[in-house]
């Protein structure tokens, strides 16, 4: 019996990883890389949940000579958010990524954006970065790439504590993104 290519019976096929966003790295220098810092260069999430999104290019109706002939309107939709799932790990320090960043885009105590007043460019880009989600076989080795360009998380999913239940913690989190890239990983 043929093995699909990405085996659906493990949960680790799926690799996300993104540079910290600029003003994270300024966060995580101020806090002196105690219990409460961010990886100051990259970040990297074992997926197991994850939503490749529909794209869309429409058409156009062009009615001529009592037919109606279709042509393309040469854009695409806007994307829809995507959300991934995660298993926390033991220190927690993928979901506190992610949880510090929606908090500078918006403080939970003070309620605004930059409440900490981190050294922020006009442009809106220190909170974006691109993130990567890699696609990988039974062999774990990489075959298909989507990067997400200039993306930042919208939300962060709740932690489920069940101490009845023996299995691993599990989060999540949606973010949105301007354009996304696929390319087939050789190898």
């Amino acid at each position: 019996m043929q093995q699909s290519i990405l085996n659906k019976s493990r949960a680790d096929k799926f690799l996300l990883i993104f540079d910290v966003p600029p003003i994270l790295k300024q966060f995580s220098k101020k806090s002196n890389h105690d219990n409460k810092s961010i990886v100051p260069e990259s970040v990297q999430f074992s997926i197991y949940g994850s939503a490749v999104p529909e794209i869309t290019v429409p058409a156009i109706e062009n009615r001529y000579a009592g037919n109606t002939l279709y042509l393309s309107s040469h854009s695409k939709n806007s994307y829809p958010p995507v959300s991934v799932k995660f298993k926390i790990d033991n220190e927690y320090k993928n979901y506190w990524a992610i949880y510090n960043w929606l908090n500078l885009l918006h403080d939970q105590r003070e309620g605004k954006y930059n409440a900490r007043e981190i050294n922020v460019d006009e442009n809106f880009t220190d909170y974006q970065t691109n993130l990567t989600i890699k696609g990988k076989d039974e062999f774990n080795n990489d075959r298909i790439k989507f990067t997400y360009t200039k993306a930042f998380p919208t939300s962060i999913n709740a932690i489920d504590y069940d101490y009845q239940n023996s299995d691993e913690l599990v989060s999540g989190f949606t973010f949105v993104y301007s354009q996304l890239h696929t390319e087939i990983v050789d190898f």
